[in-house]
């Protein structure tokens, strides 16, 4: 019975560390898009394995827009200034894309009418 009781005991301790050791593994690198309450911006949170990655900014033609490298854990995009129209926000490290986010910037009629 000891012995049974022993190789269940190992046997648990032995999956638990395999399925803590795969969860690490498998863990992506998150990135959050913080809701933000101003208009035409965009507020990035990241962990610290992106800093040093970069941020590409490019419309939906394909121009680049902006390029920076990211130093801090929060990054606000403003697109305030920049014409109405799609936007590519393309994170990447060390030369892979990690995560793509789209942007649209419209119109507001309401706002225009004021």
């Amino acid at each position: 019975m000891k012995t049974l009781s022993l190789i269940l005991t190992i046997s648990f301790f032995t999956l638990s560390a395999d399925l803590s050791a795969m969860s690490l593994d498998t863990q992506p690198d998150s990135i959050e898009v913080v809701d933000s309450k101003r208009i035409d911006v965009m507020v990035l949170k990241f962990n610290k394995d992106q800093v040093g990655g970069q941020v590409f900014v490019t419309y939906s033609d394909g121009e680049e827009i902006s390029k920076v490298e990211i130093k801090r854990k929060k990054m606000i995009i403003d697109f305030n200034k920049l014409k109405f129209g799609s936007y590519k926000v393309a994170i990447v490290k060390e030369g892979k894309e990690v995560a793509v986010f789209n942007y649209n910037k419209e119109l507001v009629l309401s706002e225009v009418v004021r």
